[in-house]
């Protein structure tokens, strides 16, 4: 071959070997580190679930977490004995009254006929919190086909709000955790789309006013303007009703049916900045994105 045609050769060697449009792998896309913060988790989940009311077999695969055996579960092996509704180990259940008159939404609790139970579980910020007098409550739960009914009489020494929406957890508020679908996932140590995060806000009182927030699911995240919530100040700290329809819940309730069930009271005592200082809880156990640590509702 004539010495004349290597350079044309050599040159169009060099051009097929350039990365030409189309001909590489784009650059994988790598997500950004979900936001974990205490009150609000905004991670990804797969499909939601098929309900069902019929419990799971033993779960022979995933560890259950440690702290949170059911009974009959061995540690060192993660296999469980066939589970009932009664093996969460977290507390006692927590029955809710089918209500034939509900309460009037109003703050004030005169209208709950039942005693009430205690709600003081630190479960954050222990070096924040000096005792029951600082944050605690006594509250009350009933329900009706259209709604879930809450009622509680915080004892707070210091009510501290400037925050709302996506942010009310930095001061005084309310949380609700609930899982729609307790039979379904009783194993499942993650948060799923049935798991579900609501904060209720007293406001301040003032120029900010009573509001519901949906932190979980992400996909359904945002004001709850269904939820009917207020807050009254009383001597030892506020009282807080609402009324959260079932259909927040994707739900269709049943006498008899269980839910996973936290109910939970941030404090803030900094006058004038957003911060959550402590969480006391109706469950000693309770981690937010751990819904196997969470408690047991029960409709009566």
């Amino acid at each position: 071959m004539p010495h004349r045609y290597l350079p044309l050769i050599v040159l169009a060697g060099t051009l097929l070997s350039c990365t030409l449009p189309g001909t590489t792998s784009p650059t994988p896309f790598a997500f950004p580190t979900p936001d974990l913060t205490l009150t609000a988790a905004f991670v990804p989940t797969a499909a939601p679930p098929v309900a069902t009311r019929t419990l799971p077999p033993a779960n022979t695969e995933t560890p259950t977490p440690t702290g949170v055996l059911p009974s009959g579960t061995s540690e060192a092996t993660g296999t469980a004995a066939p589970a009932t509704l009664d093996t969460r180990p977290n507390g006692s259940p927590v029955e809710a009254a089918l209500l034939e008159t509900p309460p009037t939404i109003d703050g004030a609790l005169a209208d709950w006929t039942d005693l009430g139970r205690e709600l003081g579980q630190i479960v954050f910020g222990a070096s924040n919190w000096t005792g029951a007098s600082d944050v605690s409550a006594k509250y009350h739960i009933g329900w009706t086909e259209q709604g879930l009914y809450l009622g509680l009489q915080v004892t707070d020494d210091k009510r501290v709000q400037v925050s709302s929406g996506r942010n009310m957890f930095k001061g005084d508020i309310v949380e609700l955790q609930l899982d729609s679908d307790l039979t379904g996932d009783f194993f499942s140590n993650s948060l799923t789309s049935d798991d579900y995060q609501i904060g209720l806000s007293p406001g301040n009182f003032g120029s900010l006013a009573s509001e519901a927030w949906r932190w979980y699911p992400i996909g359904l995240a945002g004001p709850l303007s269904g939820v009917s919530v207020k807050a009254v100040t009383t001597a030892e700290g506020y009282g807080l009703e609402a009324m959260i329809p079932w259909t927040v819940f994707g739900v269709t309730p049943e006498v008899g049916d269980r839910f996973g069930f936290a109910l939970s009271i941030s404090d803030d005592d900094l006058s004038g900045a957003p911060v959550q200082q402590s969480m006391v809880s109706s469950v000693s156990t309770r981690t937010l994105t751990n819904p196997t640590t969470w408690g047991t509702l029960v409709l009566k």
